[in-house]
């Protein structure tokens, strides 16, 4: 693959990483669904806080809806960013990054987070077909 056609893959692909991360912020879980794979082979694999998660797109969707109502904020640091371009529609994106969370309850939770994302080209559009995260509460310095 020409180096032209690598670096347009990848700026193509940072669109859809680039909403998902703005939707985060906004705990607009519809917008960043849209930019995830509905279909029966995608994954949603994660340790976060302790807690193991490995869901379907349907109960990712229900997940994201229902933690996004209990939160008053949600901010997410990306700190380093690699995207490794294996095909002309396959894409592994992975970022390390710092974030919080503010419940409308609770306390406020800092976190260290790594994200890996699998996207595919489908029909002209990118989506996160898996994704694999962990995010482990962050030590006081």
């Amino acid at each position: 693959m020409s180096k032209i056609n690598r670096d347009a893959i990848i700026e193509d692909v940072r669109k859809p990483v680039n909403r998902i991360f703005e939707a985060l912020e906004k705990l607009d879980a519809d917008t960043l669904l849209e930019n995830y794979h509905n279909h029966a082979d995608f994954r949603f694999v994660a340790l976060i806080f302790g807690q193991i998660f490995n869901l379907t797109y349907e109960e990712f969707s229900m997940a994201m809806k229902g933690t996004y109502e209990t939160m008053k904020e949600q901010k997410m640091i990306r700190e380093t960013e690699f995207f490794n371009v294996l095909s002309e529609t396959k894409v592994m994106y992975n970022t390390t990054g710092t974030g919080c969370q503010i419940p409308k309850e609770g306390e406020r939770m800092d976190f260290v987070v790594i994200v890996t994302q699998i996207l595919s080209l489908i029909e002209g559009e990118w989506k996160v077909i898996h994704e694999t995260e962990a995010a482990i509460p962050k030590k006081e310095e």
